[in-house]
């Protein structure tokens, strides 16, 4: 940063000057005199910034438009994918880079202000929003600030914001026989996974009563590679986890309770549980809720990539009598 200062002297309370008893002074620069016009630049850091979907399938938005606020130093920027980067002073305090809308799909999504929203709080790491589609609040995408600026900015990081689609599909019925004659599961899902349920099979009951279930899981496209590494669309079945748990959540699961499922629990899909007949996929097997007569209504959630979830409403038909 060019600084100049120039020195001189004051004369306080006397009528004499004093210019003459000393040496003349000069200007004082950063560069023996002569004005550096680059020395600014070399202050300020050029952060890059990024906005991509995390999940079964990698992508980024379109456009975005971000903007620079908090800075102690006072400076403010607006930010757009034409010019993905941001200058920001070093050691500047307090300084976010704020996502405010951008394009996925050809649709326009924007940080949502309903009552029932969610936005931003902190816009520091792990913060996570709910963006929804303008003019249509039912479709929504769940938005994590994965990196933001240092504070105070130390030149060595990144802004990055990814977004994963969590919302709810349309119910089905599996056609199969579960614990009775006439039962069957129905299960809802998302899109954000590439994978359904095809069949249910329960293996055992607890001495709590809690059912254990085998989940065949089908991936929805041709899975590819060699075992032990066979992949669903762009993802190894050996990183992807999943959990089945009582249903607290009214049918709708919402992407920090899903998240906060697997902090404790969740089982890894090995090798051994992967199947190769088509299209492929891998089973799953789970323990429900103690008591599963009582307790018939379940959630069955796979995660991916740590941060992206399908979720299944699992309702065991109670078993009734005339």
């Amino acid at each position: 940063m060019n600084l100049k200062v120039t020195q001189g002297l004051v004369a306080v309370g006397m009528a004499m000057s004093l210019a003459a008893c000393g040496p003349k002074l000069q200007s004082v620069s950063g560069t023996d005199g002569a004005e550096d016009p680059d020395a600014a630049r070399r202050e300020t850091i050029s952060v890059g910034v990024n906005l991509s979907e995390k999940g079964f399938s990698l992508a980024g938005a379109s456009s975005y438009t971000m903007r620079l606020e908090g800075c102690a130093s006072g400076l403010t920027a607006d930010i757009t994918n034409a010019n993905p980067s941001v200058d920001v002073y070093k050691f500047d305090r307090d300084c976010l880079v704020k996502l405010t809308g951008f394009t996925y799909g050809g649709i326009s999504y924007v940080s949502t202000t309903l009552p029932s929203g969610d936005p931003f709080t902190t816009f520091a790491n792990n913060d996570i929003a709910t963006f929804q589609e303008s003019g249509n609040p039912a479709n929504k995408l769940t938005v994590v600030v994965s990196s933001q600026l240092n504070n105070p900015i130390t030149g060595t990081e990144a802004v990055s914001y990814t977004f994963t689609q969590f919302v709810a599909g349309a119910a089905e019925t599996i056609a199969k026989t579960v614990v009775g004659a006439s039962h069957a599961l129905s299960v809802t899902g998302t899109d954000a996974a590439n994978m359904d349920i095809t069949g249910v099979t329960l293996t055992a009951v607890t001495t709590g009563g809690a059912g254990e279930f085998t989940f065949k899981v089908d991936c929805l496209v041709p899975i590819s590679g060699t075992g032990p590494n066979y992949s669903c669309g762009s993802n190894d079945m050996t990183t992807l986890k999943y959990v089945l748990v009582a249903d607290t959540y009214d049918g709708t699961l919402e992407y920090s309770e899903a998240q906060s499922l697997f902090t404790s629990a969740g089982r890894d899909v090995l090798a051994d549980d992967q199947f190769t007949e088509a299209p492929g996929g891998f089973n799953a097997f789970v323990t429900g809720p103690n008591q599963m007569h009582n307790n018939p209504n379940m959630i069955f959630v796979i995660q991916s990539g740590g941060s992206s979830y399908k979720y299944f409403n699992v309702d065991v038909t109670k078993l009734t009598y005339p």
